[in-house]
């Protein structure tokens, strides 16, 4: 044979070559097959040789040879009967119990100890192996020892102090005979009091998301202006309609628990009927959720552009009509800012596990999940709110699309809470609004729990992340809600008013019928409702004003008992109106919404001066007209009669402006100033001349006559100036 030195098997075994140097090639056959590793190692110590051939072709290798191979063959015993693996340990229900990814507190030591287990091919433990240890980088952390022996169940165990955090620490395990065989622990390494620090910054985030949703949303109120006021008074009915001035007034106030509880108001206060209410609310609804898909979009990396940009902007905007837009970016940035404050305090809870374990367990627990949606919205008024909390969870991983579906059911019947507790003791159209809500949400809920499955695979064969995939399940939900109660309206309005008991009549004490304190977070609608309960005010006015000729003439006692009750009415309504309107005021407002406040103010004290004329003098005259028994002449009875009806259209005028904000109107009372001062001066001359005669009836009512021309020129120039502060300035 030629080549390379060779053992060469019969050709019952594979061929393997040995290189060895100096070495002469020859055969060999051995009983069974030996790995080349074991021919090498013979081979190296020149342990082979041929020594003939034997029955059953087998050649011997001498005696003195076996002090070569006996080594080699023992080694291979070991390995292919006591190998060595080196793993985590686990309890015999295969649970972890090595103590990895334990949370640790730096400068304490961690609570549990890192722990390996080194077994043999058979799963059996090994005692009295030897297993080093160190930490990745050397400096986060200290160890109690950096080796250590298995005891008789092959566990090895070290303690770790972390000196460093918020960061992980690597610490690795690993055989002293076989350093391949290599593991390593995870520690999530907090600093002292984490927990709180994850409490307050989650909390705080949460803070100013809800100030960024009231900021915008007072920034879109106060650029919309009065159209948020009209789009709600003019509705007609039509459901569809209806269904769209819901949703784009819920984009602009933000939140459809808001448009819920004015909308209990205005039924309260008789201005929507409650079929129009209904096709709002459906809209309503679906406009909140608009806000969550712009949440969905995670745009928290330029919170703080739009922050200072919207900052910078109002900066500069000062009283140019567009300084409203500006607040709409700033309340944007503060938003997404208070998510990504809330999804960095939260950071931390993921890695652990009975936290990530807790929303895991909501998947098979639907109930739990609907319940805890509805309280959180309950607590904070605000499905969105809610709905931005789980976006914030999914953005950090911890929580399915299975798992949040039923909190987003909740917090959609949390809703109702709100518009319960704004109808108690309203009247019964108000009760029918709140009711109407509930019912058409917790229906909506109940079928979406017993299709929750299909629903939710719905919304997984759309796609997306799973934040993504949550905005979608709450936009579907409200979206199919809307579109299956829309044509039932009319059988359902007539269902609410069969199943909702009809309240007790009962005699309410006098009082504001429209001023509610729930609508002032939207001042546009409050001062809507002034406006309202100012018109109320100057209907009991106007009847004051149009019965005191008739009292005086009649000399009827009732008729001025009357009078004086209605004086007081005014009096409660102007007592109640001035601090409503001053808490508008107090709100984050437009000049324009200012000015009208205090136009508002203007033209309740003008009525208030007309009652107390009419009550306190007139009232006052009458009874001393009617315990003298005393008569006017009659050409006096005529001027009192004319001046009496010239003050009557100016206030007319008046009221007509201000009810319909119609500037020729008030233009016109304002001018009426003058003609009554003048008709006034020429029926005191007029009285004069009739003492002159020597008229009895003149003579005796002297005094009630000239003082009651008085009282009409005052009550006409209170008139002409209500037309006077309606009129825009110049």
């Amino acid at each position: 044979m030629s080549g390379n030195p060779k053992i060469i098997y019969k050709e019952s075994l594979p061929s393997l070559k040995l290189r060895r140097a100096g070495m002469k090639p020859r055969d060999f056959s051995c009983p069974f097959p030996l790995i080349p590793a074991t021919l090498r190692l013979c081979s190296v110590f020149g342990g082979v040789r041929r020594t003939g051939w034997f029955p059953y072709n087998i050649r011997l290798i001498r005696i003195r040879d076996l002090k070569f191979l006996l080594p080699a063959i023992l080694m291979m015993a070991g390995q292919g009967f006591s190998q060595m693996t080196l793993h985590k340990a686990a309890d015999p229900m295969g649970q972890d119990v090595s103590g990895d990814r334990q949370v640790v507190v730096a400068g304490r030591e961690a609570a549990q100890p890192l722990v390996v287990q080194v077994t043999n091919a058979q799963g059996k433990p090994l005692a009295g192996v030897r297993v080093l240890f160190d930490v990745a980088g050397g400096q986060a952390a200290r160890l109690d020892t950096t080796q250590t022996k298995t005891d008789v169940q092959g566990y090895a165990r070290v303690r770790a102090t972390s000196t460093t955090g918020p960061q992980p620490v690597y610490v690795n395990a690993w055989l002293d005979k076989d350093p391949r065989q290599r593991v390593t622990f995870t520690l999530h390494s907090f600093l002292p009091h984490w927990w709180l620090f994850a409490f307050l910054g989650s909390l705080g985030g949460v803070a100013l998301f809800l100030f960024g949703l009231r900021f915008s949303s007072r920034g879109l109120q106060k650029a919309a202006g009065v159209k948020l006021k009209q789009m709600l008074w003019s509705l007609t009915d039509n459901s569809l309609m209806g269904m769209g001035v819901g949703a784009l007034v819920t984009v602009i106030i933000q939140s459809s628990t808001a448009t819920t509880v004015m909308l209990v108001s205005l039924t309260n206060a008789g201005l929507i009927g409650l079929r129009q209410v209904l096709g709002v609310i459906l809209g309503a609804d679906i406009g909140t959720t608009v806000t969550v898909q712009l949440i969905a979009f995670k745009l928290s990396d330029y919170s703080l552009i739009l922050v200072a940009l919207g900052f910078l902007l109002m900066a500069l905007a000062g009283k140019r009509p567009w300084r409203y837009y500006p607040q709409i970016i700033f309340g944007a940035g503060l938003i997404f800012f208070g998510l990504k404050l809330t999804s960095e305090a939260i950071a931390p809870l993921k890695v652990l596990p009975w936290f990530t374990q807790m929303f895991l367990h909501l998947d098979g627990r639907p109930l739990l999940g609907i319940l805890i949606g509805t309280a959180f919205t309950l607590m904070v008024h605000s499905s969105a709110a809610t709905i931005g909390i789980l976006l914030t969870l999914a953005f950090q991983g911890l929580i399915p699309l299975p798992a949040a579906i039923p909190v987003i059911i909740g917090a959609n019947i949390g809703t109702c809470g709100s518009a319960l507790i704004a109808a108690w003791g309203q009247t019964k159209e108000a009760v029918l609004v709140a009711w109407g809500h509930t019912i058409f949400k917790i229906g909506a809920g109940l079928l979406a729990f017993i299709l929750i499955d299909p629903f939710t695979a719905l919304v997984l064969r759309m796609g997306g992340e799973p934040a993504r995939q949550i905005a979608n399940a709450h936009t579907l939900f409200n979206l199919a809600a809307a579109l299956i109660f829309l044509p039932f309206l009319v059988p359902y309005e007539k269902l609410l008013r069969k199943i909702v008991p009809d309240q007790l009549d009962r005699q309410k004490a006098f009082g504001p019928k429209y001023l509610d304190e729930r609508v002032l977070e939207t001042p546009s609608l409050a001062i809507g409702q002034v406006s309202q309960e100012i018109l109320r005010m100057a209907d009991i006015v106007k009847g004051m004003l149009g019965r005191s000729m008739e009292a005086l003439e009649k000399n009827d006692t009732q008729q001025q008992q009357l009078l004086l009750d209605d004086d007081d009415k005014v009096d409660l309504l102007e007592e109640a109106i001035t601090p409503y309107v001053a808490k508008i005021a107090q709100q984050d407002i437009s000049g324009d919404q200012s000015n009208r406040g205090i136009k508002l103010l203007y033209v309740v004290n003008d009525l208030e001066h007309i009652g107390d004329v009419i009550s306190k003098n007139i009232m006052g005259h009458a009874k001393k007209k009617t315990d003298g028994h005393l008569a006017f002449s009659q050409e006096g009875l005529c001027d009192l009669r004319e001046i009496h009806r010239q003050t009557m259209i100016t206030l007319d005028l008046a009221i007509g402006a201000f009810a319909a904000n119609d500037a020729g109107l008030a233009r016109r009372a304002m001018e009426r100033k003058d003609l009554v001062y003048v008709m006034e001066r020429e029926f005191y001359k007029k009285h004069l001349d009739r003492l002159q005669k020597g008229l009895k009836e003149s003579r005796e009512t002297s005094t009630i006559h000239l003082d009651l021309l008085s009282d009409f020129e005052r009550i006409n120039f209170n008139a002409s100036q209500m037309g006077a502060s309606i009129l825009p300035k110049e």
